[in-house]
């Protein structure tokens, strides 16, 4: 199963949108695309990128030079349902963005699909708790 698979799999409210493929591609064009593997199986994936301001930013506002991150999708298991490789896979994901982005000031999460709501951390906490 690919990535992209995995999330359609997932039935996250994202995988529905009739511009899913596309908007994916454009993340992962941009290797804004994170993959969880254990083994040879997709165990998670993320997409996040890099913007300026702390506003929830428009669909292909990406910059590297920007301080903040923001979580678009994160999926780490398929039907939602919590187990020990959905959390590995979690931690994973937070240390493959770590990796691509490097510090950055805060992280925002957007939660439940299109119509969803936004959570906002100071990125160093939030790190230092996640990944410990």
């Amino acid at each position: 199963m690919t990535a992209v698979e995995f999330i359609e799999a997932s039935g996250v409210p994202e995988s529905t949108w009739p511009t899913f493929r596309e908007w994916y591609g454009w993340h992962s064009d941009r290797g804004l695309v994170g993959v969880a593997k254990d083994g040879d199986e997709v165990a998670g994936v993320a997409i996040a990128r890099c913007v300026k301001g702390l506003e929830a930013p428009d669909p292909y506002e990406h910059d590297e030079a920007g301080e903040n991150v923001f979580v678009d999708l994160t999926v780490t298991s398929i039907g939602g349902i919590t187990t020990d490789l959905s959390r590995k896979a979690l931690k994973c994901l937070l240390s493959i963005l770590w990796d691509r982005f490097g510090p950055r000031r805060r992280i925002t999460f957007k939660r439940n699909g299109r119509n969803g709501f936004y959570k906002e951390y100071d990125y160093y906490k939030f790190m230092r708790k996640a990944l410990n």
